[in-house]
This record gives C-alpha cells, structure tokens and sequence, in this order.
C-alpha cells in the first residue's frame, strides 16, 4: 500500500495548529456553580489520600451509589444478564457490587489525574508500550489507538499523557465549568495531549498524518445512521467501524490501548500494531476488533463501564432491552 498521504483528506484538514479555547468566564462564579466547586475542592482534598484510603474512599461510595438504585444500576444489571448468562444470579450480582466500587473510585480519580504531581502519577501508574509500537512512533509513522471505556479511564489518560503525546477524541461536558477545568487540567502544556471533540474528526486525522498519534473509544451507541450491527458478547449490537475506516484513510497502524487498576496502582498497555489491519473489509475489521475488545474486558470484567446503554439502538421492529 502506497504511503503517499490522501489529498483530499490535506485539503480538508485544518492546517492551523489545534489549541483547545479553555477561558476563565466570570459566569462561573454565579452560585449555580457553587456545588461544582464544592465538588472540585472535595476530589482534590480526597486525591492526597493515601492510595488504599483512596481506594477504600471509592469503593465505599460505589456502594453507596449501588444502594440508590435508579436507571444506572437497572441497565448494569440488564447488561450484564446480556453478557454473561452463562452466570448464576448470584455470581451476576457479586459483579454488579464490584463494578459500582470501582465506579465509586473512578468518581474520585480527577482528584488524582487532574492535582496529583508527576512523581506520583509515575508511582501510581504503571506505563507498558510493545516495541514495535515504540518504533513506530519513534519512526513517525501514523497511528491510531483504540482504548475501552474502563472505570478508571481518567488516570489512564493522565498516565499515558505523561508517557507519549497523543489526541484524543473525546465528547465534551454539557457542563461549562466542568469543560473548563477539565480541559485546562487534562491539557496543560507539558502533557503534548489534545482533547478534540469528536465533531472534529478532521483535526484528529490531520494531526494522525503529522507524526501525532491520535486515540479513539469506539465501543459506545452512536446511533443507526452511523453504526452497523454485529455480536458483542452474543448481542446484535449497532457498532462503528471508525477505527478501520480511519486507519485507511491515513495509512495508520492500530493498537489496541488496555487500561484497568490493581492493588498498588494503574497500568496502562498499548499492543502491538495490529496484523493485516485495517484490510479492504471495514466490517471484518470491526467484527475482529468486537472480538479483542471482549478479550481485554474479560481480563478484568468488574471494571468495564456496564453503565452506559451499550445495547440501546436495536434492529428495525426489535423492542428496547432495557425497558423499564
């Protein structure tokens, strides 16, 4: 395959460097905010914990949040019915009490990625990329990473960011001064990482072609128009098929991206080039990747982010699986 870069896509791209617009607003000290910031204060006090505090801290009001109830706990439930009837109600619930401990520490976890200093993010964090991989980067070549929606995505993206720059396309906060300080925490300067709202694909692309790596989370519903349906753990699920289709457009190797927590801290893996990918066959690539997504959360099944309602678009005629 050529290595000539696409003409199309270089006329389409911004050709400007890309600079998220984070600014202080005076609106964000109207006292609608006021919980927000109590908020902010309370994860960073909650960040300087030691780490089993920490993650004591977290478990604690994961069961807390289990407790509660309401819709997220109803659609973990049916999502892991869904995906492992092989197991017994008993063993289904013993999952769900663990899932919702490290939700619990995933909600305290910008009190550690956004205030923690380097020295600790590198004891905390445990970095591992194959060296083909390395090279690769190393060589300038494009690459195109494709991580999973872990519980503890977060300090995986700070960990990573402390390790290889990368753009990460991301959806941003309905919540203003929550944008705010997220963007200013996640992109600060020395990081060399960009988070680019996914409206904005031809900034990743772009930036893919110009030796910058550039990350994707692609095991979301997106919708009918944009996905199409193949099984995941069993279930015909909308998918897209992003990862293959961008890999073409900009010649880029693929890794897939592993991230999950252990007692002494976080890892955070990045494979090898994938093989013979992406090949001509964009739905064979995306079935291949459903495939390895459902090995790395098999690895650590308690802290995949069962929340969301992976399963929402069904087949024309086909009823909701998540009714009320």
């Amino acid at each position: 395959m050529s290595q000539e870069k696409p003409e199309s896509l270089e006329n389409q791209a911004q050709q400007k460097t890309y600079t998220s617009d984070y600014h202080f607003q005076w609106k964000f000290l109207h006292p609608k905010y006021l919980g927000l910031w109590l908020l902010v204060l309370i994860l960073f006090i909650l960040g300087r914990l030691p780490l089993p505090a920490f993650f004591a801290t977290g478990r604690a009001m994961g069961r807390l949040l289990m407790k509660l109830g309401g819709s997220r706990l109803r659609v973990t439930r049916q999502n892991l019915a869904l995906c492992f009837p092989e197991k017994t109600d008993q063993q289904r619930e013993q999952l769900l009490k663990q899932n919702f401990e490290t939700l619990g520490i995933a909600l305290l976890e910008p009190g550690l990625a956004w205030f923690a200093s380097r020295s600790r993010i590198q004891r905390l964090g445990r970095f591992e990329i194959d060296p083909e991989l390395q090279t690769h980067l190393e060589q300038g070549k494009p690459i195109l990473l494709s991580a999973l929606h872990m519980t503890c995505l977060e300090m995986a993206c700070r960990i990573a960011s402390e390790n290889m720059p990368f753009n990460l396309l991301y959806r941003p906060n309905n919540n203003p001064l929550f944008e705010y300080l997220s963007g200013k925490f996640r992109q600060r300067p020395k990081f060399k990482t960009r988070f680019i709202p996914r409206k904005q694909v031809k900034d990743l692309l772009h930036f893919m072609q110009h030796d910058e790596p550039g990350m994707i989370l692609p095991d979301q519903d997106f919708g009918p128009k944009r996905s199409v349906f193949m099984p995941f753990f069993g279930v015909n699920t909308a998918t897209v098929m992003s990862t293959s289709d961008f890999a073409r457009q900009t010649f880029a190797s693929v890794a897939i991206v592993t991230i999950y927590l252990e007692k002494t801290g976080y890892v955070v893996k990045f494979s090898a080039p994938l093989k013979n990918f992406p090949s001509d066959d964009s739905f064979a690539d995306t079935l291949r990747l459903n495939q390895l997504t459902e090995q790395r959360i098999l690895e650590h099944p308690e802290q995949y982010l069962w929340q969301h309602r992976r399963f929402k678009t069904r087949p024309e005629g086909e009823s909701s699986l998540y009714q009320k």
